[in-house]
């Protein structure tokens, strides 16, 4: 009996894990997920990596079939709840078989000119390559025991993975280069009450696309051949392009499956064990700068722009103000940050007339800069859309973290003179750094707070002075816990009454400086 053939096609095989409103999950087609997407709440997966991959796929494909020119095309699309079937479904019909993951002639996301059976002197990688955070090859087994050749995927974790790719592919090795969007940025994904409103916030009319997309070349997926060249540079690309963009040469190898798989445990007829897997597409670094309207960035006089990104020990709302508020001084001679433009057309444009809180998703992937991946963030806020306007809103919001900062650098500077040891001599520095932890984690909830009501014009004086305070409240009380952890020995009670009165003095002279300067 002949082998059936290999097929697993996204379009309408369920693969993307949806959220229903009361918490349960479903698994749907890219065509039910859109035709449905008021019912669903969000997209779910384990990774956040994966849910970017994913809600990047389902805008461009969107952003295609329904090509919205004009503020009205979005606030129409808003009104009527559900994106036209009609539409959507000539899409379909016209391009779901570019969806196929194992198509001979035209894999998704994959280089049709490899063969989807290796040959012997085929170099294979191992399926684990799309997994970002299971280790492969040279990667450091951390807690999960056992080889990355052993690994099988389902088709279903294969599609997320090969997703993640344009998204967030980084250097590895000579010659290896990131994605579009160089080592990977915090990416704001646009909220809402459901996956449909948080899909038509990020289609994006021409004004806020990327200045350097290419208007002639139009090589998103699937309209392309469905080759990628080994190491090519593009020097046109399209915005939708950008969205697809195939940073890595792939070609899947699948086999039957008689075994779970390793990511989902789940049972499937199709498995992926092993692949070709190298550079694909990448951008010379000779031509402009490329703006992705989902990431944020700090603007350089003398310099390439630098996204924001996940830092080691830096909660992401610390970074509230460069993610989400333009500079009041931000032209082309300054340094300043400019947020993603998806909030900006949120804040001029505006898609429905009572839209003043809008929630954000921020995901990303903390690096060495290279290709080492330590661990990824996933972190919402509601951002006031009046900020964009308001500078005076935005002000308070930065001088609240940094007086914030200043707390900070106070007691841990008083904790390492007190109890740290003389010279280069270093004690207790893991107690330092669990007192830093919980300082600024006991300020993410009222820092959230502080936001929406620093929002509203009459109730700023209120909300910086409950900010003040509240920040000392949690700055003696992690270091008065601190202190006390140290020792219970005499030398160690005469340091813990100095330091604490020490601490004490220098964070009342802060809120003094803090009263005067306002």
């Amino acid at each position: 009996m002949a082998q059936p053939e290999p097929s697993f096609n996204l379009w309408n095989t369920p693969w993307i894990t949806l959220e229903h409103p009361d918490g349960t999950l479903v698994e749907a087609g890219i065509e039910e997920t859109l035709l449905r997407a008021g019912e669903f709440l969000t997209i779910y997966d384990p990774s956040p990596l994966i849910v970017v991959g994913i809600h990047r796929l389902l805008t461009a494909i969107l952003q295609d079939a329904l090509d919205p020119q004009r503020l009205p095309d979005l606030r129409s699309l808003w009104a009527a709840g559900r994106f036209p079937e009609d539409k959507v479904q000539a899409f379909g019909k016209q391009y779901a078989h570019r969806f196929d993951l194992f198509s001979e002639d035209a894999p998704f996301l994959q280089s049709a000119d490899l063969p989807r059976e290796p040959s012997k002197r085929a170099r294979l990688k191992t399926a684990t390559y799309l997994m970002p955070q299971m280790p492969a090859g040279s990667e450091v087994t951390h807690y999960r025991h056992g080889a990355a050749e052993d690994n099988v995927f389902c088709p279903t974790c294969v599609a997320r993975g090969l997703l993640t790719i344009p998204a967030f592919a980084t250097s590895g090795g000579a010659g290896i280069k990131p994605s579009i969007n160089g080592v990977p940025p915090i990416y704001i994904l646009p909220g809402g009450d459901s996956l449909f409103e948080s899909l038509v916030a990020s289609l994006m009319l021409a004004d806020y696309q990327p200045q350097a997309a290419s208007t002639t070349e139009d090589s998103v997926w699937w309209k392309r051949e469905p080759v990628v060249e080994y190491k090519s540079m593009v020097h046109e690309v399209s915005y939708l392009h950008s969205l697809t963009f195939p940073a890595r040469r792939v070609r899947l190898h699948p086999e039957p499956l008689h075994e779970p798989c390793s990511r989902c445990g789940r049972e499937s007829v199709w498995g992926v064990r092993t692949m070709i897997y190298m550079m694909g597409e990448s951008r010379p670094k000779d031509v402009p700068f490329w703006f992705d309207p989902f990431a944020a960035y700090r603007i350089h006089s003398e310099k390439d722009p630098v996204p924001i990104r996940p830092l080691a020990g830096k909660a992401v709302w610390r970074e509230f103000a460069a993610l989400f508020l333009p500079s009041p001084d931000a032209d082309e001679a300054k340094d300043h940050t400019q947020p993603p433009t998806v909030l900006y057309q949120l804040a001029h444009e505006g898609l429905c007339d009572d839209l003043f809180i809008y929630p954000f998703r921020c995901i990303g992937m903390r690096t060495d800069m290279k290709a080492k991946v330590f661990e990824w963030i996933d972190a919402g806020f509601d951002v006031p859309v009046s900020l964009i306007h308001d500078f005076e809103g935005g002000e308070e919001v930065r001088q609240a973290l940094a007086f914030a900062t200043d707390c900070a650098r106070i007691i841990t500077g008083t904790f390492r003179k007190t109890f740290g040891g003389e010279g280069k001599t270093k004690h207790h520095e893991t107690l330092r750094r669990r007192m830093e932890d919980a300082y600024w984690t006991a300020l993410s909830a009222p820092f959230r707070s502080f936001v929406l009501t620093v929002a509203e014009p009459e109730m700023r004086e209120t909300a910086r002075l409950t900010w003040v305070e509240r920040v000392l409240t949690e700055a003696k009380q992690v270091f008065k816990d601190a202190s006390e952890a140290v020792g219970s020995d005499a030398a160690s009670l005469r340091k813990r009454v100095t330091g604490r009165r020490i601490c004490d003095i220098r964070l009342n002279k802060k809120r003094k400086e803090q009263m005067a300067d306002e």
